[in-house]
């Protein structure tokens, strides 16, 4: 009996001071620096650059996706885009996920390449879409992370957003908050009959939308030939409808073709 008690004092001690940790470390990842304890490059890099980004005055200035929601709100953080949507699930599997890394951190040997993102993810051209689990181990909590703030972009109405409302997540995101959206120049019925048709598709915001890969400011972010549309093409693939030849029409040349006129001396090479 003696024994017992102090298997369930010691178990009960346990399960405080794991709660207590869960508290602490849900406090402290709502500072960048707490962050940057352990993960040091590239999340280094990506912590100055966010930084850096509200003393810019011009947008042109800001590196990357990441830096421009600074840039925005001074007072974001990390956490804001990697908790997820703060569903309980969710906010295990970020503890979980942490804790991970922190054991990686003190024994392991971290991945320090910055701008994971932009590796092997295909040369400009190629239509090579690959998904972004090949640079993130939790799409779907980032995922979650971007549509918690941007809901009405999922469900803003009409062909000219139909790379958004198109999307799987049009569906949950619309259930959730029962409202449509409509763009200024709207002229169509306002009572859900223009309701979009989401595709049974993979590509998800992540796939666009590339948080620490640096460039293309002016460009809202997107780097429009090597990632955009390779996603496009996929979506449409599997939408089974729409163009899936972009990339041609954007007048870039393919690396097909390129190596085609090389082979047939007509190619332009650049004067050195």
């Amino acid at each position: 009996m003696r024994l017992l008690k102090i298997f369930a004092m010691g178990l009960g001690s346990l399960l405080l001071l794991g709660l207590v940790g869960l508290v602490t470390a849900s406090r402290l990842e709502e500072h960048d620096t707490f962050c940057t304890a352990c993960h040091r490059a590239p999340e280094v890099t990506y912590f100055d650059r966010a930084h850096a980004a509200p003393a810019s005055t011009d947008v042109a200035d800001v590196t990357d996706l990441a830096s421009y929601h600074y840039w925005q709100n001074p007072d974001f953080q990390c956490i804001d885009c990697h908790r997820g949507d703060d569903s309980v699930e969710q906010r295990l599997r970020v503890l979980a996920l942490a804790a991970g890394d922190t054991a990686t951190f003190a024994l392991g040997n971290p991945d320090n390449t910055v701008e994971r993102a932009a590796q092997g993810g295909g040369q400009a051209d190629d239509g090579d879409w690959r998904g972004p689990e090949r640079y993130s181990r939790t799409p779907d909590v980032l995922n979650a992370g971007c549509l918690k703030c941007h809901e009405e972009t999922v469900t803003l109405v009409g062909f000219e957003n139909h790379f958004h409302n198109k999307m799987p997540a049009f569906t949950p995101t619309y259930a959730a908050t029962g409202q449509l959206n409509y763009p200024p120049d709207w002229s169509g019925p306002r009572d859900g009959t223009e309701l979009p048709h989401p595709v049974d598709t993979v590509v998800t915001c992540l796939d666009c939308h590339q948080a620490h890969v640096a460039g293309f400011a002016t460009q809202f972010f997107l780097n429009v030939n090597s990632v955009v549309f390779p996603a496009c093409v996929q979506c449409h693939a599997e939408a089974g409808q729409g163009p899936l030849d972009l990339l041609r029409q954007r007048n870039y040349r393919s690396l097909e073709i390129e190596r085609k006129l090389v082979q047939s001396g007509l190619a332009v090479t650049r004067q050195p």
